[in-house]
C-alpha cells in the first residue's frame, strides 16, 4: 500500500485516508490507496530510541471537526516529556494545532505512546515509566506507567475512578497497543524490560504493578 516511509509507528483511519506516524516526526496520509508526497503536519520530537512521534488517532465525529491526535516525545531544558497534540486537518493540509495534554514523564526508552478513542468517545492514552527502577508507575499523583482517559479537549472526565485525576488504571510499564473487544472491554499489550511482555484487560482504577 505505501513504501519508503521511516520508521512508521502507528495508523488510523478516516472514511477513504489512513493517517499514519513516522518516528522522525511527519504525519503522513495515505489517500485512495495512494501516500500523498507531502506530510501533514512536521514535529520537532526527540531523537531517541524509544520515543518520537508515537501514537495517532482520528477524533470520532471527524467529518464534522477534522481533528486528529498525535503523541509524542519531545526534550525541553535536557528533559524528555511527552505531549498530546490536537491538529485540525482539512483537504490534507495543517489548519491548527493544539497542546490539549502536556508533561508526561519521557524516557529514552519507555514512552508508552498509544492513543485511541473508546467505545465512549473518551481519549485513552497508554504511558511508560520512566526507568525499571522508578516507583511513578505506582504514584497516583505521577503520570508515568498509565492508562489515561480524557475528554476530546483534554480536561478529565466526572466519572474517572479517581477524583479530579485521568489516571484510569495504574501500574504499567510501556504501553504499545489498545483496543476493545465488542463487549467493550479494554485491552492492552505492554512490553517487559526483556521478556515477560504482558495483554491485560483494563479494569478501572486496578493496578497492575
Amino acid at each position: 500500500l505505501a513504501t519508503n516511509l521511516e520508521k512508521p509507528w502507528a495508523i488510523d483511519f478516516a472514511d477513504d485516508k489512513i493517517f499514519v506516524t513516522e518516528k522522525a516526526g511527519l504525519v503522513r496520509v495515505i489517500e485512495s490507496g495512494v501516500l500523498l508526497d507531502d506530510p501533514l503536519a512536521t514535529l520537532r520530537v526527540a531523537n531517541v530510541f524509544g520515543g518520537g512521534l508515537l501514537g495517532i488517532a482520528v477524533h470520532p465525529a471527524f467529518d464534522s471537526n477534522h481533528f486528529i491526535y498525535v503523541y509524542y516525545t519531545y526534550e525541553k531544558d535536557g528533559v524528555l516529556w511527552n505531549k498530546i497534540l490536537r491538529i485540525t486537518e482539512s483537504n490534507n493540509k495543517l489548519d491548527s494545532a493544539k497542546t490539549v495534554f502536556d508533561k508526561i514523564p519521557g524516557s529514552a526508552y519507555n514512552n508508552g505512546g498509544v492513543i485511541k478513542f473508546g467505545p465512549d468517545g473518551k481519549l485513552y492514552v497508554g504511558t511508560g515509566s520512566v526507568s525499571d527502577s522508578s516507583h511513578g508507575s505506582q504514584d497516583l499523583q505521577s503520570l508515568e506507567g498509565k492508562i489515561l482517559r480524557l475528554n476530546d479537549d483534554g480536561t478529565i472526565p466526572d466519572d474517572n475512578p479517581f477524583l479530579n485525576s485521568p489516571v484510569f488504571s495504574y501500574g504499567h510499564r510501556n504501553t504499545k497497543g489498545m483496543d476493545w473487544n465488542e463487549a467493550g472491554n479494554l485491552f492492552i499489550v505492554e512490553l517487559g524490560p526483556s521478556k515477560n511482555d504482558e495483554i491485560n484487560l483494563i479494569e478501572p482504577g486496578k493496578n497492575y504493578g
